[in-house]
C-alpha cells in the first residue's frame, strides 16, 4: 500500500480534491474527508446497496445508516451534490412509492439507524412518502423489548442487554424524528432516558462507558454480580460519543435532562483527554488502558472521538484551548491510518468492528480489520469536523 500522504500530491487526487473544499478554508489544505469520501461513493461503493453486514444481504441496517449519517454531515459542509445523490440513492432504493420500507425489521436497534437518512431526505424535499416511511420506521419502537427499568434491548438476539452502540443505533434516529416529524416530548423523553440509563449502567469514575450491562447476567461476557462488560471497548463507546456530539441539535432546550447529558459529554471528553495515546494521538481498542501489553491505536473510534471533541469544541461545550492540542494529535495520527492499495481504493487500517467481549485479552486479540464499512464513516466524520474553516 501507497503512503495516503503521498498520494494526495498526486495529480489524481488533487483533481478529486479540489470540487468540494469550501470557499473558506486555507489555500492549499488537505481535505482527506473529502478524498477518501469520493474514493468510497467513485470506487468502493458505487451502489449504496453493497452496504451491508458481511454474509448478509440487507442493506437496511447500521452500516450503510452510518456512512449516510457521515455523507450528510460533509454535504452540509461542501454543498457538494455528489454526497446528497448518494444519500438520495440509497433512500429511493430503500422507500417504495406508497412509503414502505420492505427491508426494515424492528429486531434489533441496529437497523433504526438508516432512517435517519429518511428523515433528511424528507426534511430536504418534503415528499409525503419519505414521511411515510419514516413513520413506520418509529413505530419499530412501539413493542420494542425493554429491560425493566425501560432501558431498550439491543436486539431480539441479545435479550435483557444494553450496548452502548446501540444507543446512536436507536436514538440517533428517534431525536430527529421528534424534531422533524413530531412527538416531540415522547421522542426527547424516550432519548434522555436511554440516555440516562445507559450512563448509570455503564459510566465508570473515568467518564468513559463499559460495551455494555446484561439485566440478566447471565451473558458469556457479563460479570456475574454486576452484569457488565469488562472493558471501554473503541467503536462501542464511539457510537455514544457521536450521538453526544449531535443530540442536542434536535433535544427541546428546555428538556430538563439536557443538563445532565451535558455534564456527561464534558466528562466524557476529559476521560477521553486523559486517555488519548501519547504516542500516536489516537485512542486505543481498549480505550482506557493506553500502554497496556498488547493494545492498539484503533481507527474507528478515533475518527469519532475526534468528531466529538471538535464538535463540542465549536459549539462551545468544552475549552478549545484546552481540547485544541487533543484534536489536533488525534487528527494527525488518523490520517496516517489511510493507505492506497493497488486497485486505486483507499483502505483504512486498524479498524474494529465486533461484539462484546469477555475480557482485555479477547478485545486485543481480534483482528485489526481494514476498511470495515464503520471505519469510513468514522474517518470522514472526524477528519471533516477538523477540517471545516475555524471562524
Amino acid at each position: 500500500m501507497k503512503s495516503f500522504s503521498l498520494v494526495l500530491a498526486s495529480t489524481l487526487f488533487i483533481g478529486l480534491l479540489m470540487p468540494s473544499v469550501p470557499a473558506q478554508a486555507q489555500p492549499g489544505a488537505t481535505h482527506y474527508s473529502v478524498a477518501v469520501a469520493k474514493n468510497f461513493i467513485q470506487r468502493r461503493a458505487p451502489d449504496p446497496m453493497a452496504i451491508h453486514w458481511v454474509g448478509q444481504s440487507n442493506s437496511f441496517s447500521w452500516q450503510a445508516g452510518y456512512i449516510m449519517f457521515a455523507m450528510e454531515h460533509l454535504w452540509r459542509l461542501t454543498g457538494d451534490p455528489v454526497y446528497f445523490n448518494y444519500i438520495r440513492k440509497y433512500v429511493d432504493l430503500q422507500v417504495d412509492a406508497q412509503g414502505n420500507v420492505p427491508q426494515f425489521s424492528p429486531t434489533a436497534l441496529d437497523n433504526f439507524l438508516p432512517g435517519y437518512a429518511i428523515l433528511f431526505m424528507y426534511e430536504q424535499t418534503k415528499e409525503e412518502r419519505y414521511k411515510s416511511a419514516a413513520t413506520q420506521v418509529r413505530n419499530g419502537f412501539n413493542a420494542y423489548p425493554r429491560n425493566r427499568d425501560g432501558s431498550f434491548w439491543h436486539a431480539h438476539w441479545a435479550p435483557h442487554q444494553l450496548w452502548v452502540d446501540g444507543l446512536f443505533m436507536g436514538e440517533m434516529f428517534l431525536s430527529r424524528y421528534g424534531h422533524v416529524i413530531g412527538e416531540s416530548d415522547y421522542a426527547a423523553g424516550e432519548v434522555t432516558r436511554q440516555m440516562r440509563l445507559a450512563l448509570e449502567h455503564c459510566r465508570k469514575p473515568n467518564g468513559l462507558l463499559l460495551h455494555g450491562w446484561d439485566e440478566s447476567k447471565r451473558a458469556a461476557w457479563a460479570n456475574p454480580d454486576t452484569g457488565l462488560a469488562p472493558e471501554v471497548w473503541s467503536e462501542g463507546l464511539g457510537w455514544y460519543a457521536v450521538l453526544m456530539a449531535d443530540v442536542f441539535d434536535y433535544l427541546p432546550k428546555s428538556d430538563p435532562n439536557v443538563p445532565y447529558l451535558k455534564e456527561a459529554l464534558r466528562q466524557l471528553c476529559r476521560g477521553l483527554k486523559e486517555a488519548q495515546d501519547p504516542r500516536t494521538g489516537m485512542w486505543c481498542q481498549v480505550v482506557d488502558r493506553p500502554g497496556r501489553a498488547g493494545n492498539w491505536a484503533e481507527t474507528s473510534g478515533t475518527g469519532m472521538y475526534l468528531y466529538l471533541i471538535q464538535t463540542a469544541m465549536d459549539k462551545g461545550l468544552i475549552d478549545a484551548g484546552e481540547y485544541g492540542p487533543v484534536a489536533r494529535q488525534a487528527y494527525e495520527g488518523i490520517v496516517q491510518k489511510a493507505r492506497m492499495n493497488e486497485q486505486g481504493l483507499i483502505d483504512l487500517v486498524d479498524c474494529s468492528s465486533i461484539g462484546i467481549q469477555r475480557d482485555y485479552q479477547a478485545y486485543i486479540s481480534q483482528p485489526r480489520e481494514v476498511s470495515p464499512f464503520a471505519a469510513f464513516g468514522s474517518f470522514i466524520l472526524g477528519t471533516s469536523a477538523f477540517e471545516k474553516p475555524k471562524h
